[in-house]
């Protein structure tokens, strides 16, 4: 089981509220770049995706889901709460790997509590936290 943890794509800097900021063209167009390469090389795994609800994080999610085939649900503790203790809970799932999308500073802060590695956190990326690494 390894945990995939994404940052949104690039999004306006500007919306009427935070929660609605949509993603660019050039991000929507680099997330296809990024996930066409990512879909070949995570094959044919078993996968669950989670998004955000923030509509950047659905936007990414849905792209993401367009090249691996599947659907997504949104969990509202992506946009708003610490990652740690719900990634630590899904280790227990053996059987199944997670794509969480979400923000920053959650996922690198997730990244360091659980793995002690301090990672930069583009928009765009993919970040991997696997079983063995999580305590």
């Amino acid at each position: 089981m390894s945990v995939y943890l994404i940052r949104h794509g690039i999004a306006q800097n500007f919306a009427d509220t935070d929660f609605e900021r949509e993603l660019t063209t050039e991000g929507r167009i680099k997330l296809r770049d990024t996930f066409e390469v990512f879909a070949d090389e995570i094959g044919k795994i078993k996968i669950k995706v989670y998004s955000s609800p923030l509509i950047r994080a659905v936007q990414t999610a849905e792209i993401l889901c367009d090249f691996l085939n599947c659907e997504f649900e949104i969990s509202d503790w992506l946009g708003y709460e610490s990652y740690v203790d719900r990634v630590r809970k899904l280790k227990e799932d053996k059987d199944i790997n997670y794509i969480l999308v979400g923000h920053e500073p959650n996922i690198s802060d997730c990244i360091y509590r659980i793995t002690g590695k301090v990672e930069i956190i583009s928009r765009g990326s993919i970040h991997i936290i696997k079983n063995a690494e999580i305590k």
